[in-house]
């Protein structure tokens, strides 16, 4: 079967192959009529764009990156597949790669992004590493994370809300003993959850001990090592506050393994949501964030951006999902009562 080119389309459409050109450009000078029939020939022939040649006339390559921190976080899988959509919708790829949560990775990332002549970007940012390797002239949207002194918008959740709800709740049902499970410092996200948290504990005059803060890494790992100091302590603490879903789930396995229960022995709670929470018994209580809502947002941003359009930073809001994990009646909390 031969390939069929614009000029086939401009023959059927009975137009100039000029004329064809512009209408599948959108230029405003083709009259609606001509559009149509542009249209008409091309859903008859299946005619597709030849992107390279396209892109020689337009100077766009229609592709965009992003760069994700953790592709096994199945916040950031969610978040991917929701710009992905949002991208497809208007015509345009998405290359998609993953940090890791390291800063190294992300250089390398950006890097090859820029070498793809990508028409734009949207980064989750890795700690505060720098961005040189990205030409002047490529739009850049942040998401979810911003970096001091990059000219970007930011496009992020109400991280301080977030953690100001979970805390009000645990320390509604009783909780004056609470242990947090930071994200990383080196981010704002784990930054604005960590220091939200805090400052709530000490609104409600119960604020935390030393030794019930540890900065985690937003991966699986850092939360069961994290779990495991915080159980051995000779006082226990009655609720953990997990930074993030990965870090939950790493301390759910430490709680198990040494036979404990979540929401009897003690509470455990998570900034993010995940499909397997609310299967978990008991379900886990959650920050939940709306992933399609946030990559939404970036994805217009950046397109407003890569159309010469300004834009700002988006915060979008979050809300507490309330299931089982926290137990108002577990025998940590009435130990403490009796003490």
């Amino acid at each position: 079967m031969s390939v069929v080119t614009i000029r086939d389309v401009a023959a059927r459409a009975g137009v100039s192959q000029a004329t064809a050109s512009r209408a599948l450009t959108g230029s405003d000078s083709v009259s609606a009529g001509a559009v149509a029939q542009v249209q008409a020939a091309v859903d008859e022939l299946g005619y597709r764009t030849n992107r390279a040649a396209r892109s020689l006339r337009t100077h766009r390559t229609d592709t965009i990156g992003l760069l994700i921190s953790d592709v096994r976080n199945p916040f950031f899988s969610e978040l991917s597949y929701a710009i992905e959509q949002a991208a497809a919708e208007q015509g345009i790829a998405v290359i998609t790669t993953n940090a890791d949560e390291r800063v190294e990775r992300q250089t390398d990332s950006l890097r090859a992004l820029t070498m793809q002549q990508v028409d734009g970007l949207i980064i989750v940012p890795q700690g505060g590493g720098a961005f040189e390797e990205i030409s002047e002239d490529i739009p850049v949207v942040l998401l979810d994370r911003r970096v001091t002194g990059a000219d970007a918008p930011v496009v992020h959740s109400d991280n301080r809300a977030g953690s100001q709800l979970m805390i009000d709740h645990l320390v509604g049902l009783g909780h004056t003993d609470i242990a947090l499970i930071s994200g990383p410092q080196a981010t704002s996200t784990g930054q604005e959850r960590f220091a939200a948290a805090i400052e709530r504990l000490h609104g409600h005059g119960c604020g935390p001990r030393e030794d019930c803060l540890v900065e985690g890494d937003f991966q699986l790992a850092s939360g069961y090592r994290a779990a495991t100091r915080l159980l051995d302590l000779p006082r226990r603490p009655s609720a953990i506050f997990a930074g993030d879903n990965l870090m939950a789930f790493g301390a759910l396995q430490a709680i198990r393994e040494q036979g404990l229960r979540i929401g009897h022995d003690v509470a455990l709670v998570s900034f993010d949501d995940t499909d397997w929470f609310p299967l978990l018994d008991p379900p886990m209580t959650v920050i939940s964030q709306d992933v399609h809502a946030l990559g939404m947002r970036a994805f217009d941003t950046l397109q407003a951006r890569m159309d010469g359009q300004d834009a700002q930073d988006a915060c979008l809001p979050v809300r507490i999902t309330v299931r089982g994990s926290c137990g108002a009646g577990s025998t940590a909390l009435r130990a403490r009562r009796r003490s």
